[in-house]
């Protein structure tokens, strides 16, 4: 079911800050034009909220960006870590704060 959407990317609030900056807009003016909140534009640009698909999707038409993780750099690569006969245990996965 979930294999469908693209995950955001981990700079997404770079991203929407860096083209709105390139198109000199400020965040009020970005808001009237998608027809959102000033401070939802504020929240996203700080990273404290994540945008909806409906508001990921005008971003991205108005900023003409792409906020998908398909464009980023491999942060999020499949770890490899744990056992060798392929389960893991919790211990494989926690690190210990001692």
């Amino acid at each position: 079911m979930f294999d469908d959407m693209d995950e955001l990317a981990t700079d997404y609030d770079e991203r929407v800050r860096k083209a709105r900056e390139q198109k000199g807009l400020s965040q009020s003016d970005l808001a009237n034009e998608l027809n959102e909140k000033a401070s939802l534009i504020r929240k996203i640009e700080r990273g404290d909220t994540l945008p909806s698909d409906r508001v990921q999707s005008k971003l991205e038409r108005f900023l003409e960006i792409d906020l998908s993780a398909e464009g980023s750099s491999g942060d999020d690569s499949e770890w490899s870590g744990g056992s060798s006969s392929g389960s893991y245990t919790l211990g494989d996965v926690v690190k210990r704060k001692d």
